[in-house]
């Protein structure tokens, strides 16, 4: 996610990465695929499951003088390290209520 103001700069990013991977562990450290014993390790998946909702709300400190921000969502498939594609993105302009 990025929040841009109304001349493009930048106020604010996150990325969040779900790991379609598998990670081993062995005594609480991470091994290394070529050293992991599956009988002695704990199996951990951090890849977002099929129809899996995930919900995140931020609280981004703005300055007085920003009356409008852009803020941009990706949804963004790591294929393979040289390979991404985007599977959604949504961008949605915010007017900035003072009171």
């Amino acid at each position: 996610m990025t929040v841009k103001d109304s001349n493009g700069n930048i106020i604010y990013s996150k990325q969040k990465d779900f790991h379609v991977g598998d990670l081993y562990f062995k005594g609480g450290k991470q091994v290394a695929m070529a050293e992991w014993d599956v009988t002695a390790t704990e199996h951990f998946d951090l890849g977002i499951k099929a129809l899996e909702t995930e919900t995140h709300t931020y609280i981004i400190p703005l300055k007085d003088n920003i009356s409008h921000v852009t803020v941009e969502a990706e949804f963004r498939y790591l294929y393979t390290r040289d390979q991404t594609f985007s599977v959604q993105k949504a961008v949605k302009e915010v007017v900035i209520e003072k009171y």
